[in-house]
């Protein structure tokens, strides 16, 4: 169990933890943190292949993000950058 700090209070309500997957006028969803939810799906199993799916892909998503090592410059970095070269050089001036 947490400690509580001193400016929290004992009798306050703790949210109840919400399903991932559930239903809404007989169709299924599931719920994401940055896409809301997806949906609908007829069945209750098919909602959660789809969330496994999802969470699959996200995964994937991030060991690839992981993995490249492709530099990332902004593009006025690399105008400026290049406009000092032609400069030191002679041209642009």
């Amino acid at each position: 169990m947490a400690i509580l700090r001193t400016q929290d209070r004992s009798d306050r309500i703790v949210p109840e933890r919400t399903e991932r997957v559930y239903d809404s006028g007989g169709l299924w969803y599931f719920r994401t943190r940055d896409r809301g939810s997806i949906g609908p799906f007829r069945y209750q199993s098919e909602a959660r292949q789809m969330l496994q799916n999802f969470i699959r892909d996200m995964q994937a998503a991030d060991v690839a993000a992981a993995k490249s090592s492709k530099p990332r410059f902004r593009l006025n970095t690399l105008a400026r950058n290049a406009r000092g070269s032609m400069g030191a050089m002679g041209f642009g001036n």
